[in-house]
Order: C-alpha cells, then sequence, then structure tokens
C-alpha cells in the first residue's frame, strides 16, 4: 500500500503494517488506519504514529519506560482483552509527544497511553486508573530522570 505523508512523503506500507485503532484516537475517531515510523536516526527516541487516511495527521510517540524507569501505570485489564489478550510483551506501550515551540514547554501524555497489539495489529488508547500521571508531564523532567 502506498499513502501520502505530509512530513515523510510518499511511503510504501506493507498491508501487514497497519495498525487498526476501531475506535479512533479520541478527537481524531473517524480515522482508523495508522502506520508506526520508525526515526531515520536510529540513536532517537522517537517514533511516528501516521494516519494511513489523512496525510497530514502524523503522532510523535515514545517509549515512556526508556525515560521513566518506574512508569507503571495501572491499565484495566478490559482494554489488554479487547486488543487480543496476552502478556504484558504482546503489547507495545506508547506515549504522546506534544511538541511546543521550545523543548521547555513540549509534554508527554503518561495518563492516557496507546496500547498497540503485535500480532493482531490493533490499538487503543486508554486512560489509566493512576493519578500521579497527567497529561501533560514535561518532557524536560523525563530526559532528566533517564540521565
Amino acid at each position: 500500500m502506498r499513502i501520502k505523508t505530509t512530513q515523510f512523503g510518499e511511503i510504501d506500507i506493507d498491508d501487514n503494517k497497519m495498525i487498526t485503532f476501531k475506535e479512533g484516537i479520541p478527537g481524531f475517531e473517524t480515522l482508523k488506519q495508522y502506520v508506526l515510523l520508525e526515526d531515520e536516526d536510529l540513536e532517537s527516541p522517537f517514533k511516528y504514529l501516521q494516519s494511513a487516511e489523512q496525510e497530514d495527521i502524523c503522532f510523535v510517540l515514545i517509549n515512556p519506560y526508556v525515560f521513566k524507569k518506574d512508569y507503571a501505570p495501572t491499565i484495566d485489564e478490559k482494554y489488554f482483552e479487547r486488543l487480543g489478550g496476552g502478556q504484558d510483551e504482546d503489547f507495545f506501550v506508547f506515549v504522546i509527544v506534544t511538541i511546543r515551540k521550545t523543548l521547555e514547554e513540549s509534554t508527554v501524555n503518561l495518563m492516557a497511553p496507546l496500547l498497540m497489539h503485535h500480532e493482531t495489529r490493533l490499538g487503543m488508547q486508554v486512560i489509566v486508573e493512576d493519578a500521579a500521571y497527567t497529561t501533560k508531564h514535561p518532557i524536560l523532567d523525563l530526559k532528566q530522570e533517564r540521565s
């Protein structure tokens, strides 16, 4: 499949690499098909969740565990079951980065991670049950925690 993207131009995607968000992502409920793209810089912690249906929709993601070793959200088991069930290692967990004008203003949403099942290729954004996490955690705080 060939998709047009604003950020990456036209790219060829193996149909088996598509991730379906049956309910969409909050705010983007009509968009169901996405592809997870790697940064060309292998050292980069960022990944990109590109819509296959709308070329200008692309979410910047990070693996929260790389930056916040103690990230341990309580996620209701029903979410894992809706994606196909399995063990923890059957799932990718990412959080959305909100890029602002400066790095100091940029944040990550630790309260609503994205779950994606390796095998079923289904994904969804979930709300964690922990009051300790926010939707606007400063990315610089994560960078300092990683050091």
